[in-house]
């Protein structure tokens, strides 16, 4: 099992030679999924607050923070990272009221105390880890959630053709969030397969998307 600093040296070292948008990981926008999901109002963030541990760009930070999240912080341990966010922030030309409620954090998730959340979002943030680190994941949520609060889950890669012991990104399976956030009070209220029109570019038919009740 790789320790922290080895495991945070890898995305340290991608930001601080500098990401392109659009490039690697970086898919440019927010999952069209998580859009559906707030614009169609199943999801609603008026008022509450959501955290986004492995936020890049800080894509799906802001739009929370558009569809009334307040505030919306997203995670990351570069500062790089932290300041490519900043960026977009200001390029999106953000009113000033709404960038006020969108917040990108240098901090590890791990360890982050701020509160309790009644949303969380995870989106190539658990597929980036070494398997190892899955438990911690799991129990670093049950933390960060406040009982009745919901974390949503766009699972990626799902493929059982990836070998499972070679990434990141590492490949999942909808059992395997089942198995991590179950013991620590998380219930599924629903699970679906992502439609393709819903999925960036490449990752058709490799993601689902599940919602948890934390108790």
């Amino acid at each position: 099992m790789p320790s922290d600093a080895e495991y945070n040296e890898r995305w340290l070292k991608i930001w601080s030679e500098g990401l392109p948008a659009g490039q690697a990981f970086d898919a440019s926008k927010s999952a069209p999924a998580l859009f559906k999901l707030l614009t169609s109002g199943q999801l609603d963030v008026r008022g509450k607050r959501a955290l986004v541990p492995g936020c890049g760009r800080g894509y799906d930070v802001l739009l929370l923070a558009q569809h009334g999240a307040d505030p919306a912080i997203g995670l990351e341990i570069s500062s790089d990272a932290v300041k490519a966010a900043m960026d977009y922030k200001s390029q999106s030309g953000a009113a000033e009221d709404l960038a006020s409620r969108a917040l990108c954090k240098e901090g590890d998730f791990f360890k982050y105390e701020d509160g309790l959340f009644e949303i969380g979002y995870d989106y190539t943030f658990l597929c980036a880890m070494h398997p190892d680190m899955r438990d911690r994941w799991a129990e670093a949520w049950a933390r960060q959630i406040k009982p009745g609060g919901e974390l949503v889950t766009l699972m990626f890669p799902v493929d059982a053709s990836m070998p499972r012991d070679q990434g990141p990104p590492f490949p999942l399976t909808p059992e395997l969030y089942s198995e991590l956030l179950s013991p620590h009070g998380f219930s599924r209220t629903c699970f679906d397969a992502v439609p393709k029109e819903q999925s960036h570019e490449g990752r058709q038919g490799k993601e689902f998307i599940a919602r948890w009740i934390k108790a």
